[in-house]
């Protein structure tokens, strides 16, 4: 008897293939969400005027802190010396980092660690 998804090589190639798929086009995605923060249109004063719009729970707008917490985040994942620089070769990391320690407060609970 055989229970749940078969695994076979076209199983295992097809997921690998995707995760560095989803990986590469999350972190273009990041550079270019990073881009929109770094434009000259998207002041903290910007950021911070606008509403929650009622998602997650958050009817109110974005303190200062919010903001720092984001840009922060993004420069750590896109910036100069971020993640995504590591990830393409163009930037090595002078020493250990935890790319997440901003960005892991964007995702609530999910990454508590």
């Amino acid at each position: 008897m055989t229970v749940g998804y078969p695994v076979g090589t076209a199983d295992v190639n097809n997921k690998a293939g995707s995760l560095v798929v989803t990986l590469w086009t999350t972190l273009e995605q990041i550079k270019q969400f990073k881009a929109w923060l770094d434009d000259a249109g998207t002041t903290d004063a910007f950021l911070n005027g606008l509403s929650g719009g009622g998602a997650n729970g958050i009817t109110g707008s974005a303190s200062s802190g919010d903001v720092k917490t984001l840009r922060d985040s993004f420069a750590d994942l896109a910036g100069a010396a971020g993640l995504y620089g590591v990830a393409h070769g163009t930037v090595t990391p002078g020493g250990a980092s935890n790319y997440f320690f901003n960005a892991k407060h964007l995702s609530g609970v999910t990454f508590a660690g």
